[in-house]
């Protein structure tokens, strides 16, 4: 049993290459990407520690260091290419997308309800003023499955 610790104590490389590992199988199991960092960094230090004869308390703190690192980077990235998940306002509501699309109305408003065709889609809508077919219009809300629009020429804004 001795010579099993002695074999760790002398080859902590291979002790973060295996951590590394387990943590990557881990993430597999579905962590949400929390133990995808921490993983890349073991097997960093597992690396550096391959190459360079440093102690297990240096090691350790390398580890940590690395994980924030990693972690934050992968962090900035996400916020640089918009797929931060806090910054969405509305969750699970694809609908809040359509906001700001121009397009034209297919069933004349009358009465303050019409339709407006959006993609392959046809969509109620709902404006203030009487609309005709054909006019342009842009989304400025959602409500359910209800757009509301407003007309896009001059000649209808107040």
């Amino acid at each position: 049993m001795n010579d099993f610790f002695a074999a760790i104590y002398y080859s902590p490389h291979w002790v973060f290459i295996a951590l590394g590992g387990i943590l990557l199988i881990a993430e597999l199991l579905g962590t949400g990407g929390y133990a995808l960092w921490s993983g890349i960094a073991a097997i960093i230090v597992g690396l550096i520690a391959w190459i360079l004869p440093l102690s297990w308390p240096i090691l350790w703190i390398l580890f940590a260091i690395l994980t924030l690192i990693t972690a934050y980077l992968w962090w900035l990235w996400l916020r640089k290419n918009g797929k931060d998940i806090a910054s969405k306002g509305e969750i699970n509501q694809p609908q809040q997308d359509l906001i700001g699309i121009k397009t034209v109305v297919t069933q004349a408003v009358i009465n303050g309800s019409g339709r407006v065709k959006i993609k392959d889609g046809s969509w109620s809508a709902k404006c203030d003023i009487d609309l005709p077919v054909g006019e342009p219009v842009e989304v400025i809300a959602v409500n359910g499955l209800i757009l509301t629009i407003m007309p896009i020429n001059a000649s209808h804004k107040n």
